[in-house]
C-alpha cells in the first residue's frame, strides 16, 4: 500500500485526514503562515436539567474504537461520487481575484477511490486532457494490479490514533445538534512543551479548534480547526509565514451508517517572500452511490 500516492488515498481516510492534508500542504508549499480567533459554538439549553456531559476520555475512546473498526471493515471506501473543487485567490478585502473550478468523478478501482477529472471551468476536457486522465487511471490500476487487496485493507490503519490524540488537550464543552443529530462539542488545544523536530511537529503544536462528535456513532460530524499562533516557514521565516489558516470540515451520514466527507473549506492568508497571498479552497462531494469494490 505504500506505493500508492498519499494524496489519492486521502479520499478514503478518516476526517482527521483533513488536518493531515493541512500539514502536507504546508510542507509542500513552504510559503504561508497562521493565526485565528476563537470559534463560537452552539450551547444546548433546556428548561429541564440536562444530563451531565461525558468525560473527554470516554468520548475519545469511543472515537478511536470506531475509527479502528472502520479501517478494518473498509465500508467507507465503497462509494462513488461527484467532487467539485474551487480554488480562489483573494484580495485584502476578501474579494475573489481569480478562481479555478474543477469537477471530478470519483470511482472505485478494486475498492480504492480514483478521482477522474471531467470538467475545468465548466467546460468538458479536450481530447488531450482526456488522454492524460486515461493515463492517470491506467497508472493507478497498474499500481493495484497483482496486489492482495484484502491484505491491503488489513494493513490499513485508522487515522485517529492514541499517539495523535495524546498531542492535544480535550474538553467536552457542550452538547448540540449537528446535521439534525445529537453531538458532543469538544474543544482541543495543543499540549505545551511538545518537541518540534519536524515541520509536522510545528504545525500540530499550533492546531486548535472544535470537534462535533456524533453521540450515537462516535464519528466526527464537524471539525473547525485553526493555527493559534503565527507559523514561520523556512530559515528564520525567510520563505514565508502563515498568518491565517481556517479549516472547516462537514461530514454526512449515509443510510448504511457510513460517514463521508461532504464539504471542506480551507482559508489561507500569509506571506510568500515579500508578498501577501490569500487563498480559499473549497471541496464539495455529492451523489454518493454505494458500489461493489470489485471493479
Amino acid at each position: 500500500m505504500d506505493a500508492i500516492s498519499p494524496n489519492v488515498l486521502f479520499e478514503i481516510k478518516h476526517p482527521i485526514g483533513a488536518i493531515r492534508l493541512l500539514v502536507h500542504y504546508c510542507e509542500l508549499k513552504y510559503c504561508l503562515a497562521g493565526a485565528f480567533g476563537l470559534l463560537a459554538f452552539p450551547v444546548a439549553s433546556s428548561a429541564s436539567a440536562s444530563p451531565p456531559l461525558p468525560s473527554a476520555t470516554n468520548v475519545l475512546n469511543r472515537v478511536t474504537e470506531r475509527a479502528s473498526h472502520v479501517a478494518r471493515d473498509g465500508n467507507d471506501e465503497k462509494y462513488s461520487y461527484a467532487k467539485r473543487t474551487l480554488t480562489q485567490e483573494l484580495n485584502s478585502q476578501g474579494e475573489v481575484i481569480q478562481s479555478t473550478e474543477k469537477k471530478y468523478k470519483v470511482l472505485l478501482v478494486r475498492g480504492w477511490p480514483f478521482s477522474r477529472l471531467v470538467q475545468i471551468q465548466g467546460k468538458k476536457l479536450s481530447e488531450a486532457d482526456i488522454r492524460k486522465e486515461d493515463e492517470r487511471e491506467q497508472q493507478f490500476r497498474s499500481k493495484l494490479e497483482g496486489r492482495d487487496v484484502k491484505k491491503m485493507r488489513e494493513k490499513k490503519e485508522a487515522w485517529i490514533k492514541p499517539e495523535l490524540i495524546a498531542r492535544f488537550n480535550f474538553n467536552v464543552v457542550s452538547n448540540a445538534t449537528c446535521a439534525n443529530r445529537q453531538a458532543w462539542v469538544l474543544e482541543f488545544t495543543p499540549k505545551a512543551g511538545a518537541p518540534e523536530n519536524t515541520v509536522q511537529d510545528r504545525i500540530y503544536n499550533r492546531i486548535a479548534g472544535l470537534l462535533w462528535i456524533d453521540e450515537e456513532d462516535a464519528e466526527i460530524a464537524r471539525l473547525e480547526a485553526h493555527l493559534n499562533e503565527d507559523l514561520s516557514l523556512g530559515w528564520l521565516g525567510v520563505l514565508g509565514s502563515l498568518k491565517t489558516c481556517d479549516l472547516t470540515l462537514e461530514r454526512q451520514r449515509m443510510p448504511e451508517g457510513v460517514w463521508v466527507n461532504a464539504k471542506q473549506i480551507l482559508l489561507l492568508v500569509g506571506r510568500k517572500l515579500f508578498s501577501t497571498v490569500r487563498y480559499r479552497a473549497t471541496e464539495e462531494s455529492s451523489g454518493f452511490q454505494h458500489e461493489s469494490s470489485n471493479q
